[in-house]
């Protein structure tokens, strides 16, 4: 069975925080809901829709994993009455940029960052004197649910993503869930998103999608928009990263993977990338690079 795609978009209704690396007492956050943090929290919401008396996590998250698949979600702001989305992109001499899905705006990753991103402190409280700890002060980056152009206008924030399935009951399920919490600290209220948007798609971001084969297949593309695996006759400018995650019902911690970026883009041919289970990307080999001789991929 071939899959189907469909667009979605998702409005921020409380600030949201996604984990990353952190600088000193910071705690940053990323500018996008990676494809495990989505599936993690529609595994939850089916989960406990189904029963509550113990939630099946494991087997409903893995008929998502098995008939599903979801694209990384980006920010988006509502310009003229359309959500218009940013993209992550590494170029030579500038680093990582973010440039409007229209093509009119452009930005330094510190500038957008500037305008989505609020802080807020937090500290662990003492059991034993009901106190704040010694040494746990912190500040929480987060997506704020409003742009902060400076024009006094509140100008809401958006997630723009892609789902695709293959198994027509399950995404009845899914259609109906209108509302997700993603994301760290959910419990303090953090992470709401609110669905606003859903139509069927033919193209991810612009590119074209090969929906017949045992998973989606992203077409001629020279950016990857999520994590994807290294390999030898893959070369890209941007950065790495080590991708882990925990997995209680598989033993706790899982081995990392080294990645490339979002937004790390090849110098010149465009290529072929299989959405994983996972949610990484993994690029389909290269046929003018199968007869050229192997190059050691980057590491750290």
């Amino acid at each position: 069975m071939s899959w189907t795609m469909y667009r979605w978009i998702w409005q921020l209704r409380s600030p949201l925080h996604l984990g990353w690396l952190p600088a000193g007492v910071l705690n940053r956050t990323r500018l996008y809901i990676p494809a495990r943090a989505l599936w993690g929290a529609l595994t939850a919401e089916l989960a406990h829709r189904q029963t509550s008396d113990p939630p099946d996590y494991k087997t409903v998250g893995e008929k998502l994993q098995q008939d599903a698949r979801f694209s990384y979600l980006f920010p988006a702001e509502l310009v003229d009455g359309e959500w218009k989305v940013w993209l992550p992109q590494y170029r030579q001499g500038k680093g990582l940029v973010w440039h409007r899905e229209d093509g009119e705006a452009e930005l330094e990753d510190r500038r957008l960052r500037t305008l989505l991103l609020s802080t807020r402190p937090g500290t662990a409280i003492a059991p034993e004197s009901d106190t704040a700890e010694e040494g746990t002060l912190r500040g929480f980056e987060l997506i704020s649910p409003y742009w902060q152009d400076g024009d006094g206008q509140l100008k809401p924030v958006a997630m723009v993503g892609y789902l695709f399935c293959k198994d027509t009951p399950l995404f009845e399920q899914v259609k109906d869930i209108d509302e997700i919490f993603v994301g760290g600290d959910i419990r303090y209220g953090l992470g709401h998103l609110q669905r606003v948007f859903w139509e069927e798609a033919v193209d991810l971001f612009g590119s074209t999608v090969d929906l017949s084969d045992d998973s989606p297949k992203v077409r001629s593309t020279k950016r990857v928009l999520a994590h994807t695996l290294p390999r030898n006759d893959l070369i890209l400018l941007g950065s790495m990263e080590c991708i882990a995650g925990w997995d209680t019902a598989q033993g706790g911690l899982k081995k990392g993977d080294l990645t490339w970026a979002p937004g790390s883009c090849a110098a010149c041919c465009s290529r072929e990338y299989t959405i994983r289970k996972d949610g990484l990307w993994e690029a389909e080999r290269s046929q003018s690079a199968a007869s050229s001789k192997p190059m050691r991929c980057p590491s750290g």
